[in-house]
């Protein structure tokens, strides 16, 4: 079934089900947002979940989670997580290493079937880093298909085709290779993936809504899924092998989400240096350092340092969680479309954090007295026609990048980050700049 996305206002396909009803209220400045945003960007439903001091102090739904049905989304609705999944296989392989039945830097073939020659330095710590080089399972045209089972040894046969991009631990690179990190929980655990998270994550924390992707299973409240195409939405991809649920398998409602947020930052699920494991930079070979943890994305805006994670399928969901530690504020946001990688949510996201923590989103930053007018309008020149010849730069502020921020070339080492006054609107302009004040990237949003 294909439903067009209009290019009119959407709220006469979104919000029918319940727009009398949400008028007669007076809507706070975040369900005000988030509704004018589901219009502009096409999201049929999304929920939203704020946490702050251990507290769930927002979550509410917004839009329809199934299009066919126009059934509202509330926080109640199911969503897929994605690749967050990769957030649970982290903690499942964390909680056997507490139980003193692994050790992260133990080989990963240990634990596995026969595996290829290339991975015996691979380690389940390089795995869990992203730093083992290897492929992903759905790129390269090895022959992966969502629609059929695969065992241990023919899945590792199939990621074995793609040889690794470099030696274990010399570089990062982003991999969906978490599926082998399920195969090892199954054989250290003595139990299927799925049940020891089940067990040992999701009961204990009364994580109700929480579950496995699973084909032909009945589940309340799940949003459909849907993907836009030539602007249209249509069905997502249904199937799901059972071999990547570490990798992407996860499905649950907003407010559970959130409450495994509590659970872990509050040290209920895991102990105190299994955290601090899976939240400190990774170390390369050479010396150097990515913030990225086990699992887990680490990165500073504005001096906030924050952790987070993004997900999408191919079923048509995205997601995002942003946790800002030092401010005690996690935002958890999913939504029932993949309109190209989950940009709209996590654009939303981080407006919606900016509104509980100023100072978190570009958006948010107000114009000050620019230190370096002449260093700016150099900038401005060498941006040519990246901005309209009209546009005028306002100072929004710098900072200097360091182990803390995520940042893959290290020949960065300083943001400054600008307003742009232009014909057409205001626009943002993230500038990244080398020693030698050589500009090295250009991030610009509406």
């Amino acid at each position: 079934m294909r439903y067009p996305a209009p290019k009119q206002p959407l709220r006469s396909v979104i919000f029918a089900s319940f727009i009398a009803a949400a008028t007669l209220l007076r809507a706070e400045p975040v369900d005000e947002y988030v509704r004018s945003q589901l219009t502009a960007r096409h999201i049929p439903g999304a929920s939203l979940a704020v946490v702050k001091d251990g507290r769930i102090v927002k979550s509410a739904g917004y839009g329809v989670a199934s299009l066919e049905l126009s059934a509202p989304a509330d926080e109640n609705t199911v969503y897929e997580i994605g690749s967050i999944s990769k957030q649970f296989a982290a903690n499942a392989i964390l909680l056997l290493v507490e139980d003193g039945k692994l050790r992260l830097d133990e080989p990963i073939s240990k634990f596995l079937p026969p595996t290829p020659p290339s991975w015996t330095p691979i380690t389940i710590r390089h795995v869990l880093a992203h730093t083992a080089g290897l492929a992903d399972f759905d790129t390269g045209g090895i022959g992966f298909s969502y629609r059929r089972e695969y065992t241990p040894e023919e899945f590792i046969e199939l990621l074995g085709r793609q040889p690794p991009d470099f030696r274990p631990g010399d570089n990062w690179k982003y991999s969906n290779a978490f599926p082998l990190l399920g195969i090892v929980v199954e054989r250290v655990a003595g139990m299927p993936y799925v049940d020891f998270v089940r067990a040992r994550i999701f009961a204990p924390l009364g994580l109700a809504s929480a579950r496995f992707k699973t084909a032909g299973e009945v589940v309340p409240h799940r949003a459909d899924g849907y993907l836009l195409k030539d602007g249209q939405y249509v069905r997502g991809e249904a199937a799901r092998p059972a071999i990547i649920a570490a990798n992407g398998g996860v499905m649950m409602n907003v407010v559970d989400f959130a409450r495994w947020d509590i659970a872990i930052t509050q040290g209920r699920l895991l102990r105190p240096e299994s955290m601090k494991l899976m939240t400190e930079p990774v170390r390369l070979n050479d010396g150097r350092t990515v913030a990225h943890g086990l699992g887990w994305f680490l990165d500073t805006f504005n001096g906030h340092r924050f952790g987070a994670h993004w997900g999408t399928t191919v079923a048509g969901y995205s997601a995002v969680i942003r946790r800002y530690v030092d401010d005690n504020v996690t935002v958890i946001m999913l939504a029932n479309v993949d309109e190209g990688g989950g940009l709209a949510v996590d654009a939303m996201s981080r407006r919606i954090a900016d509104m509980y923590v100023p100072g978190t989103d570009i958006h948010g930053l107000q114009p000050k007295t620019d230190p370096a007018p002449a260093e700016s309008e150099r900038l401005r020149k060498q941006l040519g026609d990246k901005l309209p010849p009209a546009a005028t730069l306002e100072f929004l502020g710098e900072e200097a990048v360091g182990a803390g921020h995520f940042n893959l070339n290290p020949a960065v080492v300083r943001v400054k980050r600008y307003r742009a006054r232009t014909p057409e609107g205001l626009k943002y302009v993230t500038l990244r700049l080398s020693r030698e004040e050589r500009l090295l990237g250009v991030l610009i949003e509406d």
